[in-house]
Formats: structure tokens, C-alpha cells, sequence
């Protein structure tokens, strides 16, 4: 039985201090300025050189089945799948933005990390995203907060851009009636794809709804990975801009976020699924970052603006079927 306590008590140790190495005094870490992680890696470890071909062979099939999602319309197999191009260009060109973002910011602070890995996945939408690595430490808490945040918010801009243009393309029409012979798909709104419908279309007439161009279908999914991403937990980019912002403070925000997709999860079931992921991967707390230097108030008003993007595009109930 002690055994099991200790293994409990060893699992939630990590959870609440995002793996923070035990040598480490949790009420020290403010003043703890270790010599800087990724100066030493550049010493004492040869430079990783980035093998293009696994991720162009990725974005190729990536590429294949997010076209293949958007196809729509055609006669032959290339006007079907020419018809899935605006939607497949519209999505990779957020990613692509999203995860180069990270990658130019870790590379100009000396981080080593891979290319983005793009994850193709036939599905309604034809991807699970792409991620890429980094191989070395961070060095500070500056680094960590550019780091986070040139990738969600470029993302997030293309994302808008993708939505204003393909919300003025779409149609309102009338929604099937209930008990058809097959299912309907309804996609929820956040906060802010709802505004610019409404600014748009104005108000949508009872059994009615809009029918999104494929513009404004990528721009949708770009909206729903930049909150997924801004959520302040372990491993997210939220976490890395909030942890940016007030340090140790963030285990905080991150308990919170939990038990928001604890909630919603018996609202929508997918939620379970971070639940799970957060609990045996992201974890709660984000590891320690030495802090150096401070953020400029232009830093922090920033960083609280991607907050502030996390609450403008987060969806609670992404899709539900009619």
C-alpha cells in the first residue's frame, strides 16, 4: 500500500509542477538563474540539422486529405479534387503560419526544434493539426513568451481573414427538416465568428443557418485550434504566455481550465478526450522557466491580448448532430 501512496503522490507532484526537476526549491524559483540551457547546448552539442523529407512527405499527404475533406463538386476525380482547394490551401496556409511562428521564435533565441510535423487524417476536416519540437531547454521566460505566443497569434490572424472574407462568400439557407434520412452536422460558434456573422448577415432567421464557404470552413478550424492551443495548461502555448506573464502563478489558471473541460465534458463528450490528455501528457502546471528578464509592458499587454483571443474563439460545444 505505501508503495501505491508513493506512486500517487509522485503523479500528482508532476501534474501540479509540470515535471519540475526536484533539485529545484519551488520557493526559490524567482531568484534561481541557472547558466543559460541553451548557450550550453550550442558548446556542448553539434547542431541538429532538420531532415526535410519526412516533413514534406507529411505536408504532401496532409495536403491529399484535407483536399480530399473539401472536395465537394465535380464530375472527375480532378475537379472533385480541385473543388477542395480553397478549403485544403485556406487550412495549410494557417498551420503552415501558426507552426513556423514557433519555429522562427525558438531558432532567434537559440532553441533548437524540428520543421513542422503535419498530421494528415482522413476526416471531415482531413488533419489533426501539425506540432513541432523543440530539442533543447528554453533559456527564460522572455524566449518562452515569444515562443508561445508568434504562433497562435499570426495564426489567429490569418484565421480572422479567413473567416471576415469566407462569411461574405457564404449563404444562408434553410436547415433540413428533423427526421430526415440522414444527419445533420451543426458547428457551434465562439464568441467571435458569431460576432462577425452577425455583422455580416445580421440576424439569422429561425430555421435557418449559414452554410459556410470553404473559406470560412478552414478560418472556422483555425479559430477552434488557436482556443484549443490557448488553453493554460502544461505543455500548451497558453500555458508558455501565461507562465510568461505571472510565473508559478499559471498551476492556477491551469486547475481552473481543468475543471472547466471536467464540466463541459457532460455537455459534450469530446472534451473527455483533454481531459484524459492533459491528465497523462500536457499536465496542469507549466515547468519551470527561469525568469532573467522582465517583460516590456508591450510584451504583457500582448500576452494578455492572446488571452483575451482564447476567450474570443474558444467553442464549448465545437459540433453536435441534429
Amino acid at each position: 500500500m505505501e508503495k501505491y501512496k508513493k506512486a500517487i503522490y509522485h503523479y500528482l507532484y508532476r501534474l501540479n509542477h509540470g515535471m519540475m526537476p526536484s533539485r529545484i526549491n519551488p520557493d526559490k524559483q524567482e531568484s534561481f538563474d541557472p547558466v543559460n540551457p541553451a548557450q550550453r547546448n550550442r558548446e556542448n552539442q553539434p547542431e541538429q540539422k532538420n531532415r526535410p523529407g519526412l516533413h514534406i512527405l507529411l505536408f504532401l499527404i496532409t495536403l491529399f486529405t484535407t483536399t480530399w475533406a473539401g472536395a465537394h463538386q465535380g464530375e472527375t476525380l480532378p475537379e472533385l479534387l480541385a473543388s477542395g482547394l480553397p478549403y485544403s490551401l485556406t487550412l495549410l496556409a494557417i498551420l503552415l503560419t501558426h507552426e513556423f511562428g514557433h519555429y522562427f521564435a525558438a531558432r532567434s533565441f537559440g532553441v533548437q526544434a524540428t520543421l513542422p510535423f503535419f498530421i494528415p487524417f482522413p476526416s471531415l476536416i482531413g488533419t489533426m493539426g501539425a506540432v513541432i519540437k523543440t530539442k533543447s531547454p528554453i533559456p527564460h521566460r522572455k524566449a518562452l513568451f515569444y515562443i508561445g505566443a508568434m504562433g497562435p497569434l499570426p495564426g489567429f490572424i490569418l484565421s480572422l481573414a479567413a473567416v471576415t472574407y469566407g462569411i461574405t462568400v457564404s449563404e444562408i439557407a434553410v436547415l433540413p427538416p428533423p427526421g430526415g434520412d440522414y444527419p445533420v452536422l451543426v458547428f457551434g460558434d465562439s464568441l467571435l465568428f458569431s460576432l462577425i456573422v452577425k455583422i455580416v448577415h445580421g440576424p439569422i432567421p429561425a430555421g435557418h443557418d449559414i452554410f459556410l464557404s470553404p473559406y470560412a470552413w478552414a478560418g472556422w478550424i483555425g479559430f477552434l485550434i488557436t482556443g484549443l492551443n490557448l488553453m493554460p495548461l502544461g505543455q500548451l502555448d497558453g500555458a508558455h504566455i501565461l507562465y510568461s506573464l505571472i510565473g508559478r502563478k499559471q498551476v492556477l489558471a491551469g486547475w481552473a481550465a481543468l475543471a472547466g473541460l471536467i464540466i463541459l465534458s457532460f455537455i459534450w463528450y469530446g472534451w473527455i478526450v483533454w481531459v484524459v490528455l492533459t491528465l497523462a501528457f500536457l499536465m496542469v502546471a507549466h515547468p519551470y522557466v527561469p525568469k532573467k528578464y522582465e517583460l516590456t509592458m508591450p510584451e504583457k499587454a500582448l500576452g494578455w491580448f492572446c488571452m483575451l483571443i482564447l476567450i474570443m474563439t474558444f467553442i464549448p460545444v465545437p459540433v453536435e448532430m441534429m
